[in-house]
C-alpha cells in the first residue's frame, strides 16, 4: 500500500433519486420509487459520483440500500426556507451537492429535524423538480390546498431544467411515504384514490 493511499478519501454508498429512464435493452439498476422516478445506490468520494451500482456486488439489495440511506444521511442538511402564499406554506430544500431531490427519500426525518413534524398524518404534496430541490406542502386543510398546488406548480415548471432534472410532475407523498401523482394520467383523469379519501377526511374535519 502506497504512503499516498491515506489521502485517497474512500467511496462510501449514498442513496440518490434520479429519473426513471432505463436504457432500452438493459434491466434498470435499484428500484422504481414513484412514476417517473428511481432510487438507486451510488459510491461517491470527496470529488465524484459513480453509476448507479450493482447491490449484488455491496451485499444484496437489503445491506446495500440501509448502508446508502446511511449514507445519504450523513450529508450536511439541506438549506430550509418556507414560502407563504394566502392560507399555503411549502417546505422548500435547496442543496448545494446534488443529492437535494434524494431528500425525499429521508423526507420523514426532515420534517422531523426542520419542523418538529412527526410523519404527517394526512400525507404531504411534494415536487423534486431537479437533483439539488425538494419542496413539500404538509396536507392539515383543504383551503390551503389550491394555493399550495400553484406554489408546487410553479416551481415544478420553473426549476425542472436546472441542474438536472428529475420530474415536472406534483406527487401526493402518503403517510406510508408511497408517492403517487394526484390524478392519473389517462384520457379521462381522476383524482387518486388515496388522495381523494385525504381530501375527504379534510373536509369533513372543517365542517
Amino acid at each position: 500500500m502506497s504512503i499516498f493511499d491515506q489521502f485517497v478519501p474512500a467511496p462510501r454508498l449514498v442513496a440518490r433519486l434520479v429519473a426513471d429512464r432505463p436504457a432500452q435493452g438493459s434491466a434498470p439498476l435499484g428500484r422504481v420509487y414513484g412514476p417517473a422516478l428511481r432510487q438507486v445506490e451510488v459510491l461517491v468520494t470527496d470529488t465524484t459520483i459513480s453509476e448507479p451500482v450493482d447491490p449484488m456486488t455491496h451485499g444484496g439489495s437489503d445491506l446495500c440500500r440501509r448502508a446508502a440511506m446511511d449514507g445519504l444521511r450523513a450529508l450536511r442538511r439541506p438549506k430550509h426556507k418556507t414560502i407563504t402564499a394566502g392560507p399555503a406554506t411549502v417546505e422548500t430544500f435547496i442543496a448545494d451537492d446534488v443529492f437535494g431531490a434524494s431528500r425525499l427519500l429521508m423526507l420523514d426525518e426532515l420534517l422531523a429535524e426542520t419542523l418538529l413534524v412527526e410523519r404527517p398524518s394526512h400525507g404531504t404534496l411534494v415536487v423534486v423538480p431537479n437533483r439539488h430541490m425538494v419542496a413539500v406542502h404538509i396536507l392539515e386543510s383543504v383551503r390551503s390546498i389550491p394555493a399550495a398546488l400553484r406554489i408546487l406548480g410553479e416551481l415544478a415548471v420553473a426549476e425542472y431544467r436546472i441542474g438536472e432534472p428529475l420530474s415536472p410532475w406534483v406527487y401526493f407523498r402518503a403517510a406510508d411515504g408511497r408517492l403517487s401523482l394526484l390524478a392519473s394520467p389517462s384520457a379521462s383523469p381522476s383524482l387518486d384514490p388515496r388522495f381523494n379519501a385525504v381530501l375527504r377526511d379534510l373536509t369533513a374535519a372543517e365542517d
